[in-house]
């Protein structure tokens, strides 16, 4: 599951975020001030980190720069300054999202799952697990030879899964990744996706993780 920082010092705004970031599967680390966000960053393993802009202590702009030294972990900044002069500094210190206040918190969850999608590409088209061959510049899968009749979302579910292996994805983050963050379809069409898929490949390596959703692992 991905680990997503949030270092916003307003307290509503910030409960606000870190709700939804929960509501979509997210794990969540909350910092109130910029010198709090470096330290939660380096204690553990953060996938995506939210920096507001004005924070005591050490300002976002800051924060982006010393998380920049050591690494690459996309950053979306997020401020009430909208201003040309401060969007250009951020991306000049390399920010990967700009989102001004005041929000939508559910479209700013819906940003944060493409950009998470983006910065996670799968290393190669083609990928064999079991007796699967699953050849994604093609939109083909073939199971001991045979070609699969998978339908094109069946195959981007599939392809969104094992890009994330090992990771436990919510019904939203694969809806929002295969359908895109404007879709206003239930999640739980990603139900049946997924017991197509299932029946179809017949492998074992799409778990279901309870009250969250689904996870790939083939196994060794």
């Amino acid at each position: 599951m991905y680990q997503i920082l949030v270092a916003e010092d307003d307290r509503d705004t910030h409960q606000v975020i870190c709700e939804f970031l929960k509501e979509a599967g997210y794990d969540v680390i909350g910092a109130f001030d910029g010198e709090e966000a470096i330290v939660r960053f380096y204690e553990g393993r953060v996938d995506l980190a939210v920096l507001d802009i004005m924070m005591p202590k050490k300002n976002g702009m800051e924060v982006l720069r010393e998380i920049r030294a050591l690494s690459d972990a996309p950053v979306m900044m997020l401020t009430a300054l909208g201003d040309e002069y401060t969007q250009v500094k951020s991306f000049d210190l390399q920010a990967d999202e700009y989102v001004t206040k005041p929000f939508s918190p559910v479209v700013l969850v819906k940003r944060i799952s493409a950009l998470l999608r983006r910065s996670h590409p799968m290393n190669g088209a083609t990928v064999n697990f079991e007796d699967i061959v699953a050849d994604f510049s093609a939109y083909a899968v073939t199971k001991n030879g045979e070609r699969v009749p998978l339908t094109t979302k069946e195959i981007e579910i599939l392809k969104v899964l094992i890009e994330n292996q090992g990771r436990a994805l919510s019904r939203m983050q694969i809806l929002d990744a295969v359908w895109g963050f404007e879709s206003d379809l239930s999640d739980r069409i990603v139900d049946t996706h997924i017991k197509n898929l299932r029946k179809k490949l017949g492998c074992a390596s799409i778990h279901t993780v309870k009250g969250v959703g689904y996870r790939f692992e083939a196994p060794e």
